[in-house]
């Protein structure tokens, strides 16, 4: 008799986990036993927040522009109100530049575009960035990184499904089986949080997401950086030569193109495309050395290569261009891999001229 018990075990262990499971699916339960947030996570978080402000600020007939991309779009957010010329843009204009991540790539901010239509809110206008590194698959901060900080919904995994790979897809698919599995839910920390009525590692929570939803902070002007022709030697040696083999080691390391990031970077445009979002798609200026540096990697011009195809010529909503083609006065670096933040009055008025050619940007 105890035998046949015995038999029972393992069916009795698959039932457990299954109602566990199901549980999950219970919004307050899956709150009060989901894992402590990451950065990534946050940011997803805290965005709606930062949609609802900018809803506001466009009821008040300010235009809002959404600033997307990497640290070399996060020198907007060093200014509190950039000057526009006037020419070029008469109306009250703000650059929302808190969607800006230092480490990210495509598939975050194609979450994070989504996050913005999902809240109701359309920009102005919407300045995404092209750089070549956001399209190596071996880049540190790839998807490969941020997925690893994500707790999707199931409508989320389902569309992101078909643009990655075959490992992933079966992560995505595993994830979509499993829910606790998705969330890294903790039974006992979930009953536990749920009768004091508490979520999961609030305090943590908060601070983090404090720490992103910050001002806009104004750039010392010690630290403007250095004209082009005005190096001395070892500043040379330490923010262009040195500083460049870091960004390798980080950014161009055993360089591969991601269709994975490529495909994400179609997403977003598509997305653009059929919410109607004006949008410009840019690539930031670099020093000249480490251009040279990264076109003998990836062979240059990616921008043209891969980026351009991506547009329709007689799109409604987008337009591209690169500012490393000599097309700036903007001759001061901090270091090989980004201009000073006094350029960016000039790069904002550049890109709004550009945006003047867009039918759908009024």
């Amino acid at each position: 008799m105890n035998q046949k018990r015995i038999y029972l075990y393992p069916f009795f262990i698959i039932f457990i986990v299954f109602l566990v499971d199901k549980m999950v699916c219970i919004p307050e339960l899956r709150e009060a036993g989901r894992r402590a947030y990451k950065s990534g996570q946050n940011v997803l978080v805290g965005l709606p927040k930062v949609w609802e402000e900018d809803k506001k600020l466009q009821s008040e007939n300010t235009k809002v522009v959404v600033v997307t991309g990497t640290s070399r779009s996060d020198i907007f957010h060093e200014w509190d109100k950039i000057p526009v010329n006037q020419s070029t843009y008469d109306g009250p204009i703000y650059f929302e530049t808190r969607s800006s991540i230092k480490a990210s790539e495509y598939f975050l901010f194609y979450l994070m575009i989504q996050s913005m239509t999902k809240s109701g809110f359309k920009p102005d206008l919407l300045f995404l960035e092209f750089s070549e590194e956001m399209l190596n698959e071996n880049n540190v901060f790839s998807y490969k990184s941020k997925w690893q900080e994500l707790m999707l919904h199931e409508d989320e995994l389902i569309d992101i499904y078909p643009t990655f790979n075959f490992k992933y897809q079966r992560e995505i698919l595993s994830k979509l089986f499993f829910l606790s599995y998705n969330y890294h839910f903790s039974p006992t920390q979930g009953v536990s949080n749920w009768i004091k009525g508490k979520t999961a590692n609030d305090d943590t929570y908060f601070i983090a997401l404090a720490s992103y939803l910050n001002k806009k902070r104004p750039f010392d002007p010690n630290k403007i950086g250095i004209n082009l022709d005005n190096f001395t030697p070892q500043e040379f040696k330490d923010r262009i030569v040195d500083y460049s083999e870091s960004q390798r080691e980080l950014l161009l390391t055993n360089y591969t193109f991601s269709e994975t990031e490529y495909g994400f970077l179609k997403k977003i445009i598509q997305h653009a495309e059929e919410h109607n979002i004006p949008t410009v798609l840019w690539e930031p200026q670099v020093h000249p050395y480490y251009s040279q540096l990264r076109k003998s990697i990836t062979g240059g011009n990616l921008m043209e290569t891969f980026g351009r195809p991506l547009v329709d010529p007689n799109s409604k909503n987008i337009r591209l261009i690169s500012l490393n083609k000599g097309n700036t006065n903007c001759k001061t670096f901090v270091d090989s891999s980004h201009v000073s933040p006094i350029c960016v009055p000039e790069i904002a008025d550049k890109l709004l001229q550009i945006a003047k050619g867009i039918p759908n940007f009024k």
